[in-house]
């Protein structure tokens, strides 16, 4: 029963609504514990944000700079690389007109020893020619000799022969 006597003394309690005097105190502790917060702690709390953010801005500073530098590699690459290519083209032209160099001397090389072995043909040809004419004018004196002396079967003195033989072959020749 003290309970109920105590409840009833103590007046209506409001569920909502804390006590008057709660409410005092309850104000006083909090700002009271606001000045001591704002005295004391706020401005350690305050400096390690700002240097949180100066170290944020820094790294944020850095990044951008390794990566102003990675775009100024990445261009240097490109334009060595570009280089590299071209000094490529460029070899393999040179070794292009080089073998087209090759190509067109030994071309000319082997016209020259074509046309070379041509001129020793036709040299040989007219050799081998003078040859089997000479020695068809032999034979054929020869011959123009045996049938003259059949058909005259009388033999011819030598300076007689010698003229009748000449004027054969001279015949036989401007025929030919």
């Amino acid at each position: 029963m003290n309970l109920l006597l105590l409840a009833a003394e103590e007046g209506p309690n409001n569920p909502i609504l804390p006590a008057t005097n709660e409410i005092i105190w309850g104000a006083i502790s909090f700002f009271l514990l606001m000045v001591v917060l704002t005295k004391v702690a706020y401005p350690p709390v305050r400096k390690a944000m700002e240097e949180r953010t100066a170290k944020i801005q820094s790294e944020f500073d850095a990044a951008d700079k390794v990566q102003a530098e990675a775009a100024e590699l990445k261009a240097d690459y490109e334009a060595k690389l570009a280089e590299a290519k071209t000094e490529a083209a460029r070899i393999i032209d040179e070794a292009r007109e080089q073998a087209e160099a090759v190509r067109k001397e030994r071309l000319a090389a082997l016209e020259a020893e074509l046309a070379e072995r041509k001129a020793q043909a036709e040299i040989d040809l007219a050799a081998a020619r003078e040859r089997a004419l000479a020695e068809t004018r032999s034979q054929l004196a020869g011959l123009a000799v045996g049938a003259a002396e059949r058909i005259v079967e009388d033999s011819l003195d030598e300076a007689r022969y010698a003229k009748l033989v000449d004027n054969f072959i001279d015949r036989v020749g401007s025929q030919n």
